[in-house]
């Protein structure tokens, strides 16, 4: 049995040339869009049958998908009758097609951009007739080395950063085809503030918006211990037609969603839900695809204003994920990053199992439902008294919350939210990450409650 298999780049580079939302959005889908044709064109050729990824005829013959990217940057298949040659020519071609299309939109030379498309469009291929135990997690261990290896692009003019262009792009007949019509896409601004119209007294946290990585943790385990790995795939694939119905119905917008990796624009804030209801929504849609919790989804966020420059918030989403929640212990993690209006910065990373994250949540919950108050600058008065409480025991904190907080009217109007954040402090710990996480947990409801 012959096994071929490819990797595509450079995603992460193209993603950070963009600055609208429009831009962000083709940087992505135009390699899904490549991948899905690659497939698409193979499946037409000869005899393939793909471990990765799961294949729908209904997906991959769909010409209308609505923008959303649910081809990722992988591919392994098994064939007798195609070689590597085979596949060169169709990638090699898929290319061209790619470079026309591009071409036409910035008005150059379609030979200067083939040749340019042709070396920009990292495509690492990898044919073996080894008899592998599990042929997707070790040919995905092969392709991982194979990435290390990228070359310097040299070229007289940057075609793709011409092309990723808003007007440019929303005209190209790539995006016409996606959507079935010219689209259009909002701004950052209208998507952080979805829910607002001329009657609604505006809350500061529609300024902010949530950009949001996620990606799968011990999926490798997991697919060690299944004895079909395509129904891994397949068992993704479900995830993902899942999650784009999730975050449409939080009012979110999904700009890549293939197999474990998501990337999402969100509201922080949206008809009473905020991103963390959208965070356990699809941790449990990953967690019902699967049928298991061995393979949990942890989550890179970034919170910014409006006005921030794109990239660098989508920089930090990605650090968040791949820098801290999948290096947090036993991962199924959310890392938060905020950056504020005022230059202000803060966040956290915690489990989500952990007893104090479900705290943090309910407690979100209560102070957006008016069901307690928080004093209006808690986290700065408890920062004042941070080494005091790294210096007393956790049967303490009660004592030390009522010497501190000891006016009337805290222990009338502020008493249940003032409990609510002893009950926090004491799952969280006493020493000073611990608490710092409080400071920020409570900074984020600050937000989120859209005080300035």
């Amino acid at each position: 049995m012959r096994y071929i298999a490819l990797t595509l780049g450079p995603i992460v580079d193209t993603l950070a040339l963009g600055r609208k939302t429009s831009e962000i959005w083709m940087a992505s889908y135009l390699f899904s869009s490549f991948m899905k044709k690659t497939i698409k064109e193979i499946k037409s050729r000869g005899d393939s049958k793909f471990i990765v990824p799961f294949v729908d005829d209904e997906t991959l013959f769909d010409e209308h998908d609505n923008g959303i990217g649910m081809f990722h940057d992988r591919f392994i298949f098994t064939t007798d009758t195609l070689s590597l040659e085979d596949i060169q020519v169709i990638v090699s071609e898929q290319k061209s097609v790619l470079a026309k299309m591009i071409a036409v939109s910035i008005k150059k030379d379609e030979k200067k951009v083939d040749k340019f498309i042709q070396n920009y469009m990292q495509t690492y291929l990898f044919e073996t007739e080894e008899n592998f135990q599990n042929p997707l997690l070790e040919i995905s261990e092969i392709l991982d080395s194979i990435e290390l290896h990228t070359p310097l692009l040299e070229a007289d003019e940057d075609y793709m950063r011409l092309f990723l262009n808003r007007d440019t792009l929303l005209n190209s007949t790539l995006a016409k085809e996606s959507f079935g019509a010219k689209p259009s896409f909002d701004a950052i601004d209208a998507i952080a503030a979805q829910e607002l119209d001329e009657d609604v007294n505006a809350n500061n946290a529609y300024k902010y918006i949530a950009i949001i990585h996620a990606d799968g943790d011990n999926l490798g385990a997991y697919i060690k211990k299944q004895e079909d790995v395509s129904e891994v795939s397949k068992k993704l694939f479900e995830f993902d037609k899942k999650a784009v119905q999730t975050i449409r119905e939080y009012g979110a917008l999904p700009l890549f969603v293939g197999g474990d990796d998501l990337l999402i624009f969100a509201p922080v804030i949206n008809n009473d839900k905020t991103i963390f209801d959208l965070i356990s929504l699809l941790s449990k849609d990953y967690e019902e695809a699967l049928g298991t919790n061995e393979s949990t989804l942890s989550f890179g966020v970034s919170i910014t204003y409006y006005k921030f420059p794109l990239y660098e918030a989508l920089e930090s989403s990605r650090d968040a994920l791949f820098l801290k929640a999948k290096k947090y212990d036993n991962k199924n993690a959310v890392a938060l990053n905020v950056q504020k209006h005022s230059g202000q910065s803060f966040g956290f990373c915690m489990n989500k199992n952990e007893l104090a994250y479900a705290q943090f949540v309910q407690l979100i919950d209560k102070v957006l439902n008016d069901d307690l108050e928080l004093p209006h600058a808690i986290h700065h008065k408890l920062h004042k008294h941070q080494a005091l409480f790294k210096n007393i025991e956790s049967k303490q904190i009660i004592d030390t919350f009522e010497n501190i907080f000891n006016e009337d009217f805290h222990k009338v109007k502020f008493k249940e939210g003032l409990m609510q954040i002893q009950t926090l402090l004491n799952s969280l710990g006493l020493e000073t990450e611990e608490q710092e996480k409080l400071f920020s947990m409570l900074s984020t409801i600050k937000l989120l409650r859209g005080d300035r």
